[in-house]
């Protein structure tokens, strides 16, 4: 298993129990404590600041979006807008492969098909059928 794991990397982290986004920051300090590895976190809506996260509680696998994506309302979807979609007759959940997205980037899969469990994701949009 590689690790993908640089400055400047996308990450979303454990905040006050919630998801937040940020980037990793560059340092030449090493966090290794009998309780985990400690990464430096530049939180995206406050780049002044910088949170330490231990590495289990962040999520290192976002992938950015790709701007055409954006273009096609199949694809790229509110939250609201795809809860309309699941409730259709056209939904086949044994098929769906969708995926949390706060608009620039691509974060982890949708595991539950319910209105729920899409409401409470701290993301405004869903993206179908990409990784």
């Amino acid at each position: 298993m590689k690790l993908d794991i640089y400055a400047g990397k996308r990450v979303l982290y454990k905040h006050n129990g919630q998801w937040a986004v940020g980037t990793l920051e560059e340092s030449n300090t090493h966090s290794l404590t009998s309780v985990g590895l400690f990464l430096r976190i530049i939180p995206k809506d406050e780049p002044e600041v910088t949170h330490i996260a231990e590495i289990n509680d962040i999520f290192l696998d976002a992938v950015p979006l790709d701007e055409w994506t954006k273009q096609y309302k199949e694809y790229f979807m509110t939250k609201d807008e795809y809860i309309q979609f699941i409730e259709t007759e056209n939904f086949e959940k044994n098929l769906e492969e969708a995926y949390v997205s706060d608009g620039e980037y691509i974060y982890y899969p949708v595991s539950k098909y319910n209105k729920t469990w899409i409401t409470k994701q701290p993301f405004d949009y869903i993206v179908r059928g990409a990784t």
